[in-house]
């Protein structure tokens, strides 16, 4: 009995010495947040690899999203993306910017006029050591076990419409791609569903905010996505029309009206976390 014993403690004494927490499927899981700021844009992607946000909400968001970073301890970003220049999108990207180390930012070449926020990321940017890119022409980067392609919207701007101008973002995890379309609108939203790209995936942020265009039967149709999240708020839902068509396509909808969205995907499953 004795040496049973003893063999037992042996194999318990060697699993204990050679397990390695970091190697189990959970380890590598992804995480998305959608953040809970009102009809605004603040997503982050989490992984042991990297963390990358896009968007950073209206202006005086900034604080909101570093206590929401905070929390779930994200001290560093690998990638901020920065999908246009609308105010709910970059407001609160200079007080990110201003109290975060960022290894790059990225953000659409389109020349756009002078407001608050748009001077203020400037300002911000005008004080970082982070690698800033202004994205011409689409672009695919590795974050060890992620791949982030950049898509540029070949709509030309008129000046006016900067939603047509949002970078689309897709990411890569173990074989399940997650598609995030910033505000992108009938124009451009046609030109990326012929553009012959892959666009299917498990979990697509709907463009802008869950306002219905008469594209999203047809992007729906080739995304495919088991979850759709929409960023907006109780005083500005979503279209009716966008969360019918969601339905007939038997999507999972995630609202942030309804407070921060949280996805897990591990061990080959995604899941809404609790």
């Amino acid at each position: 009995m004795k040496r049973v014993l003893l063999l037992i403690l042996s194999l318990l004494l060697l699993l204990g010495c050679t397990y390695d927490p970091t190697e189990s499927e959970d380890a590598d899981k992804l995480e998305i947040f959608a953040f809970s700021i009102g009809k605004a844009d603040a997503i982050l992607i989490r992984h042991r690899d990297a963390s990358i946000l896009i968007d950073t909400g209206e202006n005086g968001d900034g604080t909101k999203l570093l206590e929401k970073l905070a929390n779930i301890g994200v001290t560093k970003l690998d990638l901020l993306i920065l999908t246009h220049f609308d105010k709910d999108h970059i407001g609160g990207a200079d007080k990110i910017i201003q109290s975060l180390p960022i290894d790059r930012i990225v953000m659409p070449a389109y020349e756009k006029d002078e407001t608050k926020q748009f001077t203020e990321l400037n300002d911000a940017l005008i004080g970082t050591s982070a690698e800033i890119v202004w994205l011409s022409e689409d672009e695919s980067r590795e974050f060890g076990a992620l791949t982030v392609q950049l898509w540029v919207s070949p709509v030309p701007y008129d000046g006016k419409s900067d939603n047509n101008q949002s970078i689309v973002t897709k990411v890569v995890h173990n074989g399940k791609a997650y598609l995030f379309m910033g505000d992108a609108e009938e124009a451009e939203l046609k030109a990326l569903i012929f553009s012959g790209k892959n666009l299917t995936c498990e979990v697509i942020k709907m463009p802008h905010h869950g306002v219905y265009d008469a594209q999203l039967p047809a992007l729906l149709a080739v995304t495919m996505p088991s979850y759709a999240i929409i960023c907006d708020s109780e005083k500005n839902p979503a279209d009716n029309t966008t969360l019918e068509t969601l339905s007939y396509f038997d999507t999972t909808v995630l609202e942030t009206k309804d407070g921060d969205v949280h996805l897990i995907a591990a061990e080959n499953v995604i899941k809404i976390a609790e």
